[in-house]
């Protein structure tokens, strides 16, 4: 139960932090005038949503505090037994750590972490904690929860 909550705590957050939700979500509009949508792909819309995130994190409340949740798109640059590094195409490192509890996918399978290599393009989401007084902006130590392998 706590896993499947901070699941889909993690995927709200991230939604929410790519802007994934539409304006009439976040605040009611007297008169809504619809607005064609931007694509700048062949892909139709609303398919792989987050497909333009490289990284982002906020702050999700609940019943036991707020959690800190991130994700971040990129190319896996060193590798160890606790930790992964994502280079993201905008120059953006973040240090991941790894636990014996992550999740790592590929094509809807299942692989264990030490399937994982050095150049592969990954997108990882994960949490840290919150500190009691900690400010929102202070540095932290995220642990992955979900790695995406997206091979070709």
């Amino acid at each position: 139960m706590r896993r499947s909550r901070i699941g889909l705590l993690c995927g709200a957050a991230v939604i929410v932090v790519a802007g994934g939700l539409p304006p009439t979500a976040a605040a009611a509009q007297p008169t809504p005038t619809p607005t064609p949508p931007e694509t700048t792909s062949s892909a139709p819309a609303g398919h792989d949503m987050l497909s333009g995130v490289l990284h982002g994190e906020g702050l999700v409340q609940t019943t036991k505090g707020p959690i800190r949740v991130a994700m971040q798109r990129g190319e896996a640059t060193k590798l160890t037994p606790t930790s992964l590094t994502v280079l993201s195409t905008d120059g953006y490192s973040r240090t991941w750590t790894l636990t014996n509890n992550v999740r790592v996918y590929d094509k809807r399978h299942t692989l264990q972490p030490g399937a994982l290599k050095a150049g592969a393009q990954v997108a990882v989401a994960g949490t840290a904690p919150v500190a009691a007084g900690a400010t929102p902006t202070a540095p932290a130590q995220f642990t992955a929860k979900w790695i995406l392998v997206q091979s070709t």
